[in-house]
């Protein structure tokens, strides 16, 4: 048969020159197809291609979207290999096999698939979509794949969003597609890569290989399953790690080939719209892909250069299951009664205050829930998005081109709101118009990052507002952490004198009631935990000794005083009834008690 690049010559398809440059870069990227390389340049269509296959070089074409294929062929030729070279067995005819192609000019494809197979191959052309509909239907849910379409945001950049089509796909067969892409990975040193004519070109053309993308794919997808909010590939001397943060720890999931690395980062940065041959400085991106019909998570990603090469991060959003009322969220019932009580203001200013990633946006989106009505007109100001909410204004500010927290307030106050939510109070200038708008008629939530409830105050003032200002608008602080949730399917109780290992001091240790632990089990992948739960300090400003403390800006001792003469319970105190109802250890406890 001549050579797919003579015959498309001959057609009047390509120029010389056009074909010198796709063979160059399909030289640099060995086991890429040349016809891949034409469609992704737009030189060709997936259509004129298999028009030439079948015209000039005399291959049928498999229809695979109308063959019903015989199951028993799944087991002629390995997952691996029909996926390596994008294949798949269609028919058997006593020794001839026929099997279509995307590459039916591949002759090491066929060579290698005869010698497995033991049989002469036949073979057919067939388009990518016939192709995943035959693997599918063969091999099941070993494939994992994106289908690509634009998605524009009325505030944001425009983001590319994906959809993994499977979302049935069980862990064993997940771990199976990895391990598969591993061993398929390619070895391309950064010297070779570094010296070809068009590297930005060879980059993109490496992270579209299937295997990359199908490993890429598998791992967005198990950390999906895993309940991972954050996904860490990390480049060392030999081998790269990838590490996934499931319930506030970082566990290690898997370690790949250091040759993988390029194809790797490229993609997902190809994914994310941020720059591939750039590896000299950090970078910031961001993709979305839908994972259900009903579940779109987004990935916000960022990445830094080492020594070893370009650590990524990617941040997984949207993944939590929101409620609909705040008392599903964990608060006792003495701290439910005040939180219901305060979101029954017309106005007013109510700050959720902890560390960064204990929570406070969860909460607060799960009070906007509550307060959403057909009735009250609700405003939000984010950075980014985190959950898009139904009957909910909801903008993406952008600091980078002035659009801030400040501004996006200041013009709320022109659109006629009810209640306003800013994503966090970090500067004087928010904070003055915060505190303006709950003085005006508005109820305003927002987040502020202190250490605890009372704390909260002396913040404020450190911004540079008015104490007298702060306690005529302030109407709740709730401070928040989160700890991890001992297992329920493997969860056992210890005897107290276990707490006596740790050095607790003497009111702490008469507190402990019971202590319980997880063995570890399927279920929790070993661990012992599964989900975290929030532990809530919360405090009012409803009292006049509280606003008068306040008004004389008082410290912070001063303010935790008054409170506890009101009821007020701290941190520790709420953790450790935690511990003794179960939901979680000791030494989770103890992460919130040595913070205090």
């Amino acid at each position: 048969m001549a050579k797919l690049g003579e015959m498309l010559l001959k057609e009047g398809i390509l120029s010389s020159e056009q074909l010198k440059e796709a063979l160059e870069i399909q030289k640099l990227t060995p086991g890429l197809f040349l016809g891949d390389i034409l469609v992704r340049k737009g030189l060709l269509s997936e259509d004129e291609l298999i028009r030439v296959l079948i015209s000039k070089a005399g291959i049928p074409q498999a229809n695979l979207e109308k063959i019903r294929l015989d199951p028993n062929m799944a087991s002629l030729v390995p997952p691996r290999i029909a996926k390596l070279y994008r294949l798949i067995p269609v028919k058997k005819n006593k020794n001839l096999l026929s099997v279509a192609m995307i590459d039916p000019l591949n002759e090491s494809a066929i060579n290698e698939l005869s010698q497995i197979t033991g049989s002469t191959i036949d073979p057919m052309v067939t388009d990518q979509k016939g192709l995943e509909k035959g693997w599918k239907q063969l091999y099941g849910d070993d494939l994992v794949s994106f289908d690509t379409s634009e998605d524009t945001d009325p505030v944001s950049l425009k983001k590319q969003k994906y959809r993994i089509s499977k979302d049935s796909i069980d862990m064993k067969r997940l771990d199976a597609a990895i391990d598969s892409a591993i061993d398929d990975a390619i070895d391309l040193e950064e010297g070779k890569e570094m010296g070809a004519k068009s590297p930005i070109l060879q980059l993109e053309i490496l992270s579209e290989t299937s295997h990359i993308i199908k490993l890429v794919n598998s791992i967005l997808l198990k950390a999906v399953k895993m309940r991972a909010t954050d996904i860490h590939i990390e480049p060392f001397k030999d081998e790269i790690r990838a590490r996934f943060r499931i319930d506030g720890a970082l566990s290690n999931i898997k370690n790949f080939p250091k040759s993988a690395l390029h194809g790797i980062i490229s993609r997902i940065k190809i994914m994310s719209r941020m720059d591939i041959a750039e590896r000299r400085i950090p970078q910031d991106g961001g993709f979305r892909a839908q994972f259900k019909e009903d579940m779109m998570i987004d990935f916000r990603v960022n990445t830094l250069p080492g020594i070893n090469g370009e650590k990524m991060v990617l941040r997984i959003i949207g993944q939590a299951e929101l409620r609909s009322n705040v008392s599903e969220i964990g608060f006792s019932s003495h701290n439910l009664r005040i939180v219901n009580e305060s979101l029954k203001s017309p106005y007013g200013m109510i700050l959720v205050t902890g560390p960064t990633g204990s929570g406070k946006s969860t909460t607060l989106y799960t009070i906007l829930q509550q307060l959403n009505r057909e009735e009250v007109n609700i405003l939000t100001a984010e950075d980014p998005v985190e959950y898009q909410l139904n009957g909910i204004n909801q903008i993406n500010v952008r600091p980078a081109i002035g659009f801030t927290f400040g501004m996006a307030l200041r013009a709320f106050l022109r659109q006629d709101p009810d209640i306003i939510f800013i994503g966090e109070m970090r500067d004087y200038e928010t904070g003055a118009i915060a505190v303006r708008a709950a003085l005006t008629g508005h109820l305003l939530l927002s987040t502020i990052h202190t250490n605890n409830c009372a704390s909260t105050v002396s913040r404020l003032v450190e911004m540079g507002i008015e104490p007298y200002l702060i306690a005529s608008a302030l109407r709740l602080v709730i401070s928040q952490r989160l700890v991890r949730r001992i297992c329920e399917n493997c969860k056992e109780e210890l005897p107290l004198r276990e707490a006596e290992r740790l050095d607790l001091d003497e009111s702490t240790l008469a507190d402990i009631e019971h202590l319980y632990r997880g063995k570890g089990c399927d279920q929790c992948n070993g661990i012992g935990y599964f989900g975290r739960a929030p532990v809530f300090e919360v405090m009012p400003i409803k009292t006049d000794e509280m606003r008068g403390v306040i008004t004389e800006a008082g410290t912070e001792e001063q303010v935790l005083r008054i409170a506890r003469s009101e009821g007020f319970t701290v941190l520790k105190e709420e953790a450790i009834a935690m511990v003794n109802e179960g939901v979680t250890t000791l030494d989770e406890a103890l992460r919130i008690i040595v913070m205090e």
